[in-house]
């Protein structure tokens, strides 16, 4: 195995928790926008029971071979219509899905990468307009610790891209592969990072409640440029093919996605199908 630049740290500090919500912070307000869920099995869902809309379009769709970094995706390809918002998983062996128990079938699935050998980017969500998710409030949204429910409260500028896409990048790392540039004997669970591109982001340290884990999420936010023109958008990538065939322009690679809402849902419905049970 490679050996990693820079110092390893004696303890990486972690909430620990079987479900972790997710709060955004600007200004007064704050609002809930996802829950990472661990299963007992080592299995990650992501979950988002709290945006107001709640028909999205779910795809298993790839991205074509062009050659080059930046290519047009279809969701309708591969894609099926839902009423109900899902739950994103992925288990041990790799497999990934969208389900949601008792309303919607698991048939947009397919094969990722198995969590043991899995490093890096794990899924991104994109969100324009907070004001779409329910508010954080009452005690036990108060930044509330527990094994069962932790609630992770992660604050953004007030003046900076007020008017962007709020940008929530999960990435999976076995902990003692993470480096940093100064020797550290305990770290977290707010930690500094550098993304691939150079951007210095704070991340947030997630880790399963079970005493065999070794892995952690790391969970970085930032806004960036808008994404598209909709006032408000949830959208979901993740489930991806292994690193060298996302990174190889030249090969088709796959992935799962999901966008609420959907425009046109009617028409997507009769042309594509619901997996909606009935």
């Amino acid at each position: 195995m490679k050996l990693l630049p820079g110092y390893q740290a004696a303890n990486i500090t972690a909430f620990r928790s079987s479900t972790i919500v997710l709060t955004i912070k600007r200004c007064a307000d704050r609002f809930k926008v996802l829950q990472v869920v661990f299963g007992k099995d080592g299995s990650v869902f992501v979950t988002f029971p709290y945006f107001r809309h709640r028909t999205g379009l779910l795809s298993a769709t790839t991205s074509p071979a062009t050659g080059r970094p930046d290519s047009m995706v279809s969701l309708e390809q591969g894609g099926k219509v839902t009423s109900h918002l899902v739950k994103y998983s992925h288990h041990p062996t790799g497999l990934a899905l969208f389900s949601q128990t008792g309303k919607v079938r698991s048939e947009v699935r397919r094969q990722s990468v198995k969590l043991d050998d899995q490093e890096g980017h794990l899924f991104t969500v994109l969100i324009n307009g907070l004001n779409a998710f329910s508010r954080a409030q009452g005690k036990k949204d108060e930044g509330h610790i527990s094994p069962e429910r932790t609630v992770v409260i992660v604050e953004l500028p007030p003046d900076v891209g007020a008017g962007g896409t709020l940008k929530i990048v999960g990435r999976w790392h076995d902990a003692s592969r993470l480096r940093f540039p100064n020797p550290v004997q305990s770290i977290g669970p707010f930690i500094g990072t550098v993304d691939p591109d150079g951007q210095m982001l704070p991340a947030v340290t997630l880790a399963n409640p079970v005493d065999r884990t070794r892995h952690v999420l790391l969970l970085t936010c930032a806004i960036t440029p808008r994404l598209g023109t909709d006032p408000e958008m949830l959208l979901f990538i993740g489930g991806f093919d292994p690193r060298e065939t996302m990174n190889d322009t030249a090969r088709e690679a796959g992935f799962l996605a999901f966008r609420y809402p959907a425009g046109d849902a009617d028409d997507l419905k009769q042309r594509l199908g619901s997996v909606d049970l009935t």
